[in-house]
């Protein structure tokens, strides 16, 4: 399966699945998410102020999700920002 196609069956706006791993025998799924090209711009999460550069950058899992059979791992790549008003937050992630 590629990448592409599981992005679209995962369904998350404003992301897309970079990397994938299947293990058949045990039914689990793990995909690494990031933000797609173009969707630039960070919300603190304390103040909600848009900002336009990254502080660095996180991996953040999200388990057990059910898919079909598998159970689901998510890895998303999480930004901390460096907000005026809050200083340095992670960003708001719908």
């Amino acid at each position: 399966m590629r990448d592409s196609d599981l992005t679209k069956l995962l369904g998350w706006p404003g992301y897309r699945v970079y990397r994938h791993e299947i293990n058949e025998r045990a039914k689990k799924l793990k995909l690494w998410i990031r933000r797609k090209r173009g969707n630039r711009k960070w919300l603190c999460s304390g103040c909600g102020r848009k900002l336009e550069a990254a502080h660095d950058i996180s991996e953040r899992e999200v388990r057990d999700l059910p898919c079909l059979e598998f159970r689901t791992t998510v890895v998303v790549e999480v930004y901390r920002v460096c907000c005026p008003d809050c200083g340095i937050k992670i960003e708001k992630v719908p």
